[in-house]
């Protein structure tokens, strides 16, 4: 055994149970269906977004480095180290799949006869595919199992080698796995940028976009798995659902819904007013908006405030706003002094998604009001 896998090992087992699968709860996981990515320039929107999002993002596939487009009649996006093809006859679960670029990168580069490639018995301690007669195992049994398996890499084509110069590296179906050992623990295993090369053996066009300051730019927290109440199915009674777009705030629950027509396009936890400076009910309209405000005042129970720079406001009743709030991070309870607070990526999100004219509808009562 090299010096290089046996290091391999070693940092496979410590990491072992360290790394957990990505999940989410569809019906929970509410926020934006299409962002921005300014590292590369290019949009990422509705299935092939919430596929890179449940599989391992960035981590897994890198940065989208081209559009959506049609190529020989199948919609794709290349990214850094995948190729994201739409089969929509496909069941629901397997609508997204990727190119078998793994597949392809073994035939073009005259693998087919190396050693590796060939079927191999199963090795102690191993995982072993039948199907394909090879072994996963350690540090790419982890990443493999924690990042998809099979529904996303397929089987492996290969046992672990040293390629010449001295990178321990597998072949799946639709990725090459390598060892970096010198990277942080959690970046050891990557994909080669077999994304990348494509795009430039292809000719692709990876020109950048500009931002459309309407989609929000790419941040994790854009999404929020709630734990709270299940976010609605339909706009509750007395709500204004007949518009396209509205904005509502369930005090009783502390959540912000976003809603076109009757579809909930958006959900947040919110922080309402105090006892004391409570958040109205009642049916509004945003008649304000400010990238950043300084808000000033005073409360019966907590005296003057002073907070300057406040993020994505939109006034909607005298002083009263749905806003950004960097001060504090109590969402789901009542702490504001009468207004409408958010995190400031939830903000950031409903400013953009709100106009001048947009309907408030907030109704129940906040906890302890």
């Amino acid at each position: 055994m090299s010096r290089v896998f046996l290091a391999f090992v070693i940092v496979a087992v410590s990491i072992l149970g360290a790394v957990q699968p990505q999940t989410a709860d569809a019906s929970h996981d509410v926020g934006p269906n299409r962002v921005y990515f300014s590292q590369t320039g290019q949009y990422l929107g509705h299935s092939f977004l919430s596929y890179w999002r449940h599989n391992g993002g960035i981590h897994v596939f890198g940065y989208p480095i081209t559009s959506e487009f049609s190529q020989n009649g199948m919609t794709v996006q290349y990214f850094e180290r995948a190729i994201f093809e739409w089969h929509p006859n496909n069941p629901v679960q397997h609508r997204v799949l990727l190119r078998r670029m793994g597949a392809d990168a073994r035939n073009e580069r005259g693998l087919n006869s190396h050693p590796a490639f060939q079927r191999a018995n199963q090795a102690s301690g191993s995982r072993y595919f039948e199907q394909t007669g090879h072994n996963l195992s350690h540090g790419f049994r982890t990443y493999w199992q924690n990042r998809g398996g099979l529904g996303v890499f397929g089987f492996p084509l290969s046992e672990e080698f040293q390629k010449d110069n001295g990178m321990v590296v597998q072949y799946f179906e639709r990725a090459i796995f390598e060892y970096h050992p010198n990277n942080p623990a959690d970046w050891r295993v990557l994909q080669e940028r077999l994304g990348a090369e494509a795009a430039q053996k292809d000719g692709v066009n990876t020109a950048r976009h500009g931002h459309d300051t309407r989609v929000p730019e790419y941040h994790p927290n854009l999404w929020r798995v709630l734990h709270g109440p299940a976010p609605r199915t339909s706009p509750p009674p007395g709500s204004p659902s007949h518009l396209n777009r509205w904005i509502e705030v369930d005090l009783t629950n502390q959540q912000l819904r976003a809603w076109q027509g009757n579809q909930m396009v958006y959900s947040a936890i919110v922080a309402t007013g105090r006892p004391l400076t409570p958040t109205l009910p009642g049916t509004f309209q945003v008649y304000r908006k400010l990238r950043y405000d300084d808000m000033r005042g005073w409360t019966p129970d907590r005296g003057s405030y002073n907070l300057p720079n406040v993020p994505h406001v939109l006034y909607y009743d005298r002083g009263y706003a749905i806003h950004g709030t960097y001060w504090h991070a109590q969402f789901g309870r009542v702490q504001s002094a009468g207004c409408v607070n958010l995190a400031p990526a939830d903000a950031a999100w409903i400013y953009n998604f709100a106009g001048i004219g947009t309907t408030i509808y907030i109704h129940g009562r906040a906890p302890g009001t």
